[in-house]
């Protein structure tokens, strides 16, 4: 019988012990972190036959043929780092789901976009009737959503670069590159690493595959020289050939009109990226520009995403606490034409927010920092702010910047940080954002 160590019991890894459990491996799942959440999961998966477990790694872990890597475990893990010592094979959950999977895929990375690209791309793909799967990154893992696959399907991934890494044999039949900017910098030495990370989704493309490219971007346009599959571009800012582009404030799809501009369902100048990037990822599928079209006009975003989720006394609360580095952030702030009174900070991956001063002094009305980053973005951010403060808690934060706002102004969570120093992911931090806010215009 196979046996199988699969490290890291989050969401990708306890999908990948289940997929392995159902194709009659021999299962074990070791975690070095231990909580009362984890030992209720990892008490249903030894009931199916598995074995766990969690708080160590023990030397077990290297008794089987194969390791499988969950995202959140680097590749410099000492776990990892001695498998291979030992010549045991790793790879990451993506790679070993693929080997399940029975259709085409059109695999989506970058370093902002990602999940509402991804999302528009599977309801661009469903909405023409083909049977579309969305997994990845977006919290739905691959390893569970793999089955479902027939020859008649398309799996859109979401594809963090940290799923990118131990890759052997996956191949996207479209892998589309949205942007790149500095991120991750507490896991990669340094930006070129996290850069090169990203483009391992184009290592296995052949000449029968379709690589979608921003044109915008030098560092994405230059791929187009250096990959072996077929280029689609697309532009918000220039008038290209073919690919999918703007001209005269209409969406193209090469010499096909599509819908425009002002019809998005999307709002801001990073989102029209995301939706020219969908469009791309079209071509080889051949779908007709009115499916496109109605597709484009009803998505209207995802959750966490510049989410509008309550308007109060004339005040608009947006949920973007998806924007988990400076980038985001920007994108954020370059979306409303209103006042706004902004929540940021959190995690620390060493992200620099230096360049984003001109735009606070010009885009926000007053600032709430909060989280292990909060003291360090406003000394880089404050100055050109007409009113600012630290507050470390969550919470207070959030009632902070309620207080603060009046009638015609946004209250925007766009924390520009990932999560983890106070909660279990962005979804988690979004959802309690949206519940304080609620109980406090309640209390008020």
């Amino acid at each position: 019988m196979k046996k199988i160590t699969i490290i890291g019991f989050a969401r990708s890894g306890e999908a990948a012990a289940y997929l392995a459990l159902s194709d009659g491996f021999t299962v074990l799942v070791s975690d070095s972190c231990d909580s009362e959440e984890t030992r209720v999961r990892a008490e249903k998966l030894r009931a199916e036959g598995a074995e766990v477990e969690i708080g160590e790694h023990s030397e077990k872990v290297y008794s089987c043929e194969m390791i499988v890597l969950s995202p959140g475990v680097p590749l410099n893990a000492p776990v990892i780092i001695e498998a291979k010592r030992r010549g045991i094979p790793v790879i990451s959950e993506i790679e070993f789901a693929f080997g399940y999977e029975r259709g085409k895929v059109v695999a989506i990375t970058g370093s902002n976009g990602k999940s509402t690209t991804a999302t528009l791309e599977a309801k661009i793909f469903t909405d023409a009737g083909i049977n579309t799967i969305l997994a990845g990154n977006i919290g739905n893992p691959y390893s569970a959503n793999v089955a479902k696959t027939s020859a008649d399907s398309v799996t859109v991934l979401e594809l963090s670069s940290f799923q990118l890494e131990a890759l052997e044999i996956f191949h996207a039949d479209v892998a589309v590159l949205l942007n790149l900017s500095p991120d991750h910098l507490d896991r990669y030495k340094t930006v070129e690493d996290y850069y090169a990370a990203k483009f391992h989704i184009f290592d296995r493309q052949s000449e029968s595959d379709y690589a979608a490219l921003s044109h915008d971007q030098s560092e994405i346009a230059s791929l187009g020289n250096e990959i072996s599959s077929q280029t689609l571009w697309f532009s918000s800012s220039q008038q290209i050939s073919s690919g999918a582009f703007v001209k005269n404030e209409m969406i193209m799809r090469n010499s096909e009109e599509i819908i425009p501009v002002s019809e998005l369902g999307i709002p801001g100048p990073h989102n029209l990226a995301n939706a020219l990037a969908a469009v791309a990822a079209t071509i080889p599928f051949g779908i007709p520009a009115d499916s496109i079209a109605n597709s484009l006009r009803e998505f209207t975003g995802i959750e966490h995403r510049l989410e509008r989720f309550l308007e109060h006394n004339g005040i608009l609360f947006v949920n973007d606490s998806k924007a988990t580095n400076p980038d985001s952030l920007k994108y954020a702030l370059l979306s409303f034409d209103r006042p706004i009174v902004l929540i940021a900070g959190g995690y620390d991956k060493g992200s620099d927010f230096i360049f984003l001063q001109n735009l606070f002094s010009n885009s926000v009305k007053a600032v709430v920092f909060t989280g292990a980053t909060g003291q360090k973005m406003a000394t880089q951010l404050a100055a050109g702010v007409l009113y600012s403060c630290v507050v470390p808690d969550f919470e207070k934060a959030v009632d902070r910047a309620i207080s603060l706002a009046k009638k015609g102004d946004v209250v925007l969570l766009s924390p520009g940080c990932a999560s983890f120093d106070s909660f279990r992911n962005f979804e988690h931090r979004g959802k309690k954002f949206k519940e304080l806010v609620e109980n406090i215009i309640e209390i008020k």
